[in-house]
């Protein structure tokens, strides 16, 4: 991996990490709507899907950070696949 590389790998980190966020917080503001009762079926499946969208984000986002972490363990010129 070149400095470039790294560089953009960086870029790509911080754009997924704000995506997680922003997607665990849309999935908290709909927990909030929580009561006593069960949810009906539309904000249940509303719920359900959020929270997929969050574990995609979140995936992508573990994804990015294992390459960085990748790469200060053993530099990321030691990365590179050419």
């Amino acid at each position: 991996m070149t400095r470039t590389e790294f560089a953009a790998v960086l870029a790509d980190c911080a754009v997924v990490t704000e995506t997680y966020l922003r997607e665990a917080e849309k999935t908290s503001g709909m927990l909030v709507q929580c009561t006593g009762e069960p949810l009906p079926f539309d904000q249940r499946f509303a719920l359900l899907s959020q929270e997929i969208l969050e574990m995609e984000a979140f995936r992508s986002y573990l994804g990015a950070k294992r390459r960085l972490h990748n790469a200060a363990l053993v530099g990321y010129e030691e990365l590179s696949t050419d």
